[in-house]
């Protein structure tokens, strides 16, 4: 089925890239995150009028509203795994990670301006 499967494991390398592959795609689409973190705060909180609770909600809302990026970083690193090697996917990971940090450190200052 696909050849190069068997080079792909549970190693330190793999769970680097993937983790900045996540990082670089939450970064990147830093808006579409925030929006969703949110609303699963709203979600999670309901109507409860309590500050701790809604202090618990947007902890949990944060947490889980990564998980798409963690999945996202997780498939894009395989693919790219595949696809050039583990050394490329993690490079790009890094190369994605800091032109994510960079797009938004930009998007951020032409907000304050």
């Amino acid at each position: 089925m696909i050849q190069n499967l068997h080079q792909i494991s549970l190693s330190p390398i793999a769970i680097a890239g993937s983790g900045l592959w996540a990082i670089a795609l939450y970064w990147g689409f830093y808006p579409t995150s925030q929006a969703f973190i949110q609303r699963l705060s709203t979600w999670l909180s309901g109507d409860v009028a309590l500050v701790k609770a809604g202090d618990r909600a947007d902890f949990w809302a944060g947490m889980v509203g990564v998980i798409p990026f963690v999945g996202l970083g997780i498939i894009c690193f395989l693919l790219l795994s595949l696809g050039l090697g583990q050394s490329w996917a993690l490079s790009m990971g890094l190369m994605g990670m800091v032109g994510g940090g960079i797009y938004e450190l930009g998007r951020r200052n032409g907000q304050q301006s």
